[in-house]
């Protein structure tokens, strides 16, 4: 590293002339390269090279080329950023020099620019250094404040200099109480806009001066300095609403900043109005935003009460007799402006008053339905009401979700519908022209060929809609209507299959692709959120985010494999899930399993229908052990009822499966009464019992229910020592009790049946996925 900085010094920093040129690749290369940052282990070299880097940096402040001492002032802050060796080496001598420099009269903009930041880094790298706090902070930071204010009065400096004020107030605020009076009323000056200051710097400065406040606590402060903007708002609305009849009582007020006053003329007066009331509704914004030293109180009912008033004029609102109908008429046409602006207000209020804004939430219901009925063609400002609505879904949940579930719902489809034109005729009638002619033109014609029938709203009207959906379907998707619910699956699965299938040359943009990705957003949202009432959108939605997974949007494509992940884990009563490609270990018994086992199983397998029947005992056994002896195959693995989990064969699947599909054909074509499953969705299954009585030439068996079970039979094949193979029936009950009850099924006489009239099987659950 020493070479390298030795290198720079040697070879970019000894022409002045040709600094500034070179000024963008020494900061890369000390940036990069760490050049000067402190090394644990130093020898003298390093030192040297450090000092001539100090001693040549010292040099260049000094020069007579405004550009070389622009160098030398960016190297300055680079160094102070890096080393804190040379930091506290330089400290004073860099100060003085900069000092001096914000103290000439002829400077650039771009040199003062440069200056105050660097000096801000470098009295703010003073804290907890006690030494240098005595003697660079105390000695120099007053002088510093006094040469912001004077240069507060030029405009282009204007911000910087706010800037730097703010943080000085903000770091030592004992320091700058001598100046308070002073800043706050360059702070109120700015109120107007006239400076072109951005309202998140002022509304910072704002904050920031309470720390500094000698009157009152920093909580006090805070508050009447908001108390103050406010009112400022509503000096601006009584001239702007003068020609409205409102209802709200200004006797509460508290008076706002003295700010210019305004023309008396509405053609004059309005644009400037407009403008004051924007800036300081951005401005209270970025105040509500800014961090605090103390907890402090936000005045909520005052801030509700100045966004309903200006929510209370709208289109054909009373007018104030004996009024102007041209100033009327001039201020309906500024609603949306205004509207909209006191949407981000609204927003700001949310986002800082949190738990505090609970008790407003049906009124911020009403404000928000109307609002989206009276703004539905005004794409701005329905934008922001969206954006508002999905705002308050997340901070207050199900409860203001159910209230505005269905109107909102209803205006986000139908931002989302196709519109549909009529296609232009561009024959014109009243011409008469061969036949031959007319088609001629007819098929020739661009406006013919290129007319598109179909159109969807813009792109951020469409995303603020998805938006919405998105957050009704987290909060309410569980538990919503079943045709509302209906009409947004379907919704969704349409705009999908059609922004697939269209490949038009106008929709391949951006922003039809950020649409894409909400509505695939919004897809995996509804199955995360299924509807225990409606049928699933499983197998749609799989479907669909497999053929995403080939899209050229790389974002769709991890939307897509993140929505595969989920169907894959999603349980459904209506439907198996998707057998998967790598085996999981089976269910079946493997062949190392013991002859005593298996004796064990048949034992209590024919116990048990002993205890259920004893006049069928012998029966019955035989008809276990002809089971036994028929079966020569494995059988499909069987999917747990209470679960829908499928457990694969390990070894040797495809032929096992194809050998237990060839034995469950030749099962079937034999005679069975066959039981119906119950579904998932029920709470009990039972196990029957069955008892052969004939009357008058037919078979009548009676099923008794002994007890409500939950029962599955799975048949296992294991090898004995003479490499015979014996099938056995094992059968996994789970108990749960219910009334007993008797079913009678009548049973037709068929020649093939023999004695064996009790044998029943369970019919072949079907894995295949359709």
């Amino acid at each position: 590293m020493t070479t390298q900085l030795s290198r720079i010094l040697n070879d970019y920093l000894v022409n002045e002339s040709h600094i500034s040129n070179y000024l963008p690749f020494i900061l890369e290369a000390i940036t990069h390269n760490h050049l000067l940052i402190d090394q644990e282990n130093t020898n003298d070299n390093d030192a040297v090279v450090k000092r001539k880097w100090t001693v040549r940096l010292n040099a260049l402040l000094g020069s007579k080329q405004a550009s070389t001492r622009w160098a030398a002032i960016c190297l300055i802050k680079e160094t102070c950023q890096q080393s804190e060796s040379l930091y506290v080496t330089s400290v004073q001598t860099w100060t003085a020099q900069l000092l001096g420099v914000l103290a000439k009269p002829a400077e650039t903009n771009l040199m003062i620019s440069t200056t105050i930041e660097t000096l801000s880094l470098l009295f703010e790298k003073t804290v907890g250094k006690a030494e240098l706090h005595a003697e660079v902070t105390i000695k120099s930071l007053p002088r510093f404040n006094q040469l912001l204010l004077s240069l507060s009065s030029q405009p282009e400096l204007m911000p910087i200099t706010l800037r730097a004020l703010s943080k000085n107030t903000e770091i030592f605020p004992t320091m700058s109480r001598h100046i308070m009076d002073q800043t706050l009323k360059l702070y109120i000056s700015c109120l107007d806009n006239a400076n072109d200051v951005p309202p998140s710097i002022l509304g910072h400065c704002l904050a920031t001066a309470c720390r500094a406040s000698v009157k009152t606590n920093v909580a006090s402060q805070w508050q009447d300095t908001l108390m103050k903007l406010i009112g400022s708002i509503h000096q601006a609305l009584d001239r702007l609403f003068e020609t409205v009849d409102e209802e709200d009582s200004v006797s509460d007020r508290m008076t706002g900043y003295t700010l210019a006053s305004t023309p008396l003329d509405y053609v004059e007066a309005f644009p400037i109005l407009l403008k004051r009331i924007r800036y300081i509704q951005d401005t209270i914004a970025s105040y509500l935003s800014s961090k605090t030293i103390v907890p402090v109180g936000v005045p909520i009912a005052h801030l509700i009460r100045l966004c309903c008033r200006i929510y209370n004029v709208y289109q054909g609102c009373v007018m104030r007799e004996y009024k102007p109908k041209d100033e009327y008429a001039c201020l309906m046409t500024c609603l949306p402006a205004l509207h909209l602006n006191t949407n981000k207000l609204l927003a700001s209020l949310l986002l800082s008053a949190d738990v505090g804004m609970i008790q407003y939430t049906k009124l911020l219901a009403r404000i928000l339905l109307r609002l989206l009925s009276e703004n539905n063609k005004k794409r701005a400002v329905k934008i922001s009401v969206y954006n508002l609505i999905s705002l308050c879904m997340q901070k207050f949940g199900y409860a203001f979700a159910d209230t505005i579930l269905k109107p909102v719902v209803l205006s986000a489809i139908d931002n989302l519908k196709a519109i549909e034109h009529k296609r232009v005729d561009v024959v014109v009638p009243d011409k008469k022209v061969s036949g031959k002619k007319r088609r001629a033109e007819q098929i020739s014609s661009d406006a013919f060929s290129t007319n598109d029938t179909i159109s969807y709203p813009p792109c951020d009207i469409q995303m603020a809609a998805l938006q919405v959906l998105y957050n009704v379907m987290t909060l309410h998707g569980n538990s919503m209507d079943l045709g509302l619910r209906s009409s947004i699956d379907t919704t969704i699965v349409s705009r999908i299959l059609q922004s697939t299938t269209r490949n038009d040359i106008k929709t391949n943009n951006e922003e039809s692709l950020a649409v894409k990705c909400h509505l695939y957003k919004c897809l995996l949202s509804s199955i995360m959120s299924p509807n225990i009432n409606q049928a699933t959108l499983l197998p749609h939605a799989a479907r669909l985010f497999s053929a995403g997974l080939n899209d050229e949007t790389h974002e769709l494509r991890m939307i897509c494999t993140q929505g595969l992940a989920i169907c894959d884990l999603c349980m459904h009563t209506r439907m198996p899930p998707i057998q998967r490609l790598q085996p999981t270990p089976s269910t079946t018994t493997t062949a190392t399993s013991s002859d005593t086992m298996l004796a064990t199983t048949i034992e209590d397998a024919t116990n048990e229908m002993d205890n259920d029947n004893d006049s069928n005992n012998e029966e019955e056994e035989e008809m276990i052990t002809e089971q036994i002896e028929e079966l020569k195959t494995p059988v499909s693995p069987i999917m747990a009822r209470s679960s829908n989990v499928i457990r694969a064969p390990e070894d040797d699947d495809d032929e096992i499966m194809q050998e237990n599909q060839r034995s469950n054909i030749k099962l079937a074509q034999q005679p069975s009464i066959p039981i119906v499953a119950p579904s998932a969705s029920s709470s009990s299954s039972t196990t029957l019992t069955t008892q052969s009585i004939e009357q008058d030439g037919k078979k009548e068996l009676l099923f008794t229910t002994k007890e409500s079970t939950f029962s599955s039979t799975t048949n296992t094949t294991i090898p004995d020592d003479d490499n015979d193979m014996i099938s056995s029936s094992v059968t996994e009950t789970l108990t749960t009790s219910s009334p007993k009850q008797q079913t009678k099924i009548i049973h037709q006489p068929n020649q093939d049946d023999d004695e064996d009239d009790e044998e029943f099987e369970i019919p072949e659950i079907n894995m295949d996925d359709d």
